[in-house]
């Protein structure tokens, strides 16, 4: 469960910074590069899908036991 929630909350900060950047990315006086929070996106999303995943297969599997 804590690989879950950590996974997921990872994944969060990833996405708000990237989003960040890419706010910040016009008002700079230098050209901006799109391809690294691009990925950083990317990868934030894809840790929060992951953790959104281990989150649900463990209360399934909690689920499960408590039934039996």
């Amino acid at each position: 469960m804590f690989v879950g929630r950590a996974l997921f909350l990872l994944g969060m900060a990833f996405v708000l910074f990237s989003i960040y950047q890419f706010i910040l990315i016009p008002f700079s006086n230098s050209v901006g590069d799109l391809t690294t929070p691009m990925f950083g996106l990317l990868n934030g999303f894809i840790a929060m899908g992951v953790g959104e995943i281990v989150i649900d297969l463990n209360h399934r599997r909690n689920m499960d036991e408590a039934n039996k």
